[in-house]
């Protein structure tokens, strides 16, 4: 059996609607949780629930590397058990 493009070289980007939006999502998610520790799993779960969703999740990481350079958002010092990654440890984020 032939492998697809996908198996190849991973799923294509996603469209820059969604990094727009999903921007926009994490700056909002972060002011209004503004001094409390956050899970990128936690916006990434909520956002979803709203319709805005990549068709790799790993797309939300140039999203939060993003927020983070425009000074939205930065690293927390409390870890967080990723639901999806298999319960490792992560370090949160904090709106600033």
């Amino acid at each position: 059996m032939r492998p697809n493009q996908h198996e190849l070289f991973g799923a294509p980007p996603a469209p820059r609607s969604f990094d727009k939006d999903a921007l926009g999502f994490l700056i909002a998610y972060a002011r209004k949780h503004k001094g409390q520790p956050f899970s990128a799993e936690q916006v990434t779960l909520a956002a979803i629930k709203r319709g805005i969703a990549p068709p790799d999740l790993r797309n939300w990481g140039r999203v939060f590397t993003q927020a983070a350079r425009d000074g939205h958002i930065r690293r927390s010092e409390v870890l967080f058990s990723r639901a999806m990654g298999n319960g490792s440890l992560a370090p949160g984020w904090i709106g600033t």
